[in-house]
């Protein structure tokens, strides 16, 4: 039996965010090992900690999912199949089902060790890279759910069918996802400020505070050196719309009180929109800091397009001010009947009709 070990073996390729360690730590939703291999057994050695919310993970063996589970704590094995032809050469994908969870200071994933009467090979170099930065949409809630079940817990995350993965697949591209469910980019969906993306953007996984966590490398700047993406999809604005609809937040330790306001004709007060623009504008910026050569695409509208209009005005002013025709704005369909999964999140249909709307608009772009 031949042992390999991620972040040692050239022949594993890591997917996703993790921090400069020798056993790199899996935070994001997607993030994982791939690699080729022949052999009849495969089985793989996991080290994971949980307070609240389980590990989910899902192997697939060329490109069909072979196991989705959960994942005890501590060190287990997974015997992924047996009894294969030991000559035939698989693909194989293991990655992470569930968002980096906030309120959990244990969460934390290692894909240890990859065992195999085969042996590894080279897998095919991947020269595109995309990024994906969202909200839950992106975290793939509710794709593991049926339509009526609401829940919040690992269960309901998955990537089986999601957008991000069937656009990356599609150009044969390395792709991260950097998620969070209820986050926005002035706020998230209950008005808090704190809960926003580009605030930890330039960490490893900045929203984990746990000593585990930040031993791992969670806040640990990303190395942007290393990994630049050729195109940066943010899918983020439905939570900055709920705010408008929800209550004040207020801040326990401040007394600050933190609302997104509507008129009373049911407009969006002017203030507030030029706090949500400015967040925008803002976010924009610091991605062509980190990302100077990347295309950015603003997506939005898999959950109503409510604040449509102030993301398009903003993505232009952004290229005009800047001379950047590199940015632009990208409208996804919106959730129709029978497309909805658990928590009344998209499931794989609106998914799979978000990913061939963006398949289609980069054809165009990355062919110009």
């Amino acid at each position: 039996m031949n042992t390999y070990i991620p972040g040692v073996d050239s022949d594993i390729h890591i997917l996703g965010r993790t921090a400069s360690r020798q056993e790199p730590a899996f935070f994001w939703t997607g993030s994982g090992i791939e690699f080729m291999v022949d052999g009849s057994g495969l089985s793989i050695d996991f080290i994971t900690d949980y307070e609240i919310y389980e590990q989910w993970i899902r192997v697939e063996v060329d490109g069909f999912t072979m196991i989705r589970t959960s994942l005890p704590k501590g060190r287990s094995t997974l015997t992924v199949y047996r009894n294969m032809n030991p000559d035939n050469r698989r693909r194989v994908r293991v990655l992470k089902e569930v968002q980096p969870m906030a309120g959990d200071r244990a969460g934390l994933l290692f894909v240890n060790a990859v065992h195999t009467d085969g042996k590894l090979m080279p897998i095919e170099k991947k020269w595109l890279k995309m990024e994906f930065i969202g909200d839950s949409i992106t975290s793939g809630e509710g794709l593991a759910g049926a339509a009526g079940v609401t829940e919040w817990n690992s269960a309901v995350f998955s990537t089986k069918g999601h957008y991000a993965l069937e656009v990356a697949d599609s150009f044969n591209a390395d792709f991260r996802i950097m998620s969070q469910s209820g986050w926005g980019v002035y706020s998230g969906w209950d008005n808090n400020p704190n809960t926003v993306l580009p605030r930890y953007y330039e960490q490893v996984c900045g929203l984990l505070g746990g000593r585990a966590q930040i031993d791992a490398g969670a806040l640990d700047r990303n190395a942007f050196d290393s990994w630049q993406p050729d195109v940066v999809m943010v899918n983020l604005g439905t939570n900055d719309a709920s705010a408008f609809r929800m209550d004040a937040w207020v801040d326990e330790k401040t007394g600050r009180i933190y609302k997104q306001e509507k008129n009373p004709d049911g407009s969006c007060e002017q203030d507030s929109v030029d706090r949500f623009e400015n967040a925008v504008y803002q976010f924009i910026a610091l991605l062509r800091k980190n990302n100077p050569n990347a295309c950015i695409i603003w997506m939005y509208g898999m959950l109503g397009r409510e604040i449509e209009n102030y993301i398009v005005e903003t993505v232009d002013r952004y290229k005009k001010d800047n001379t950047d025709d590199k940015v632009s704005y990208l409208r996804l369909p919106d959730l129709e009947s029978g497309w909805a999964g658990a928590n009344n999140h998209p499931a794989v249909p609106s998914h799979h009709a978000a990913a061939q709307t963006i398949i289609e608009y980069l054809r165009g772009l990355l062919h110009d």
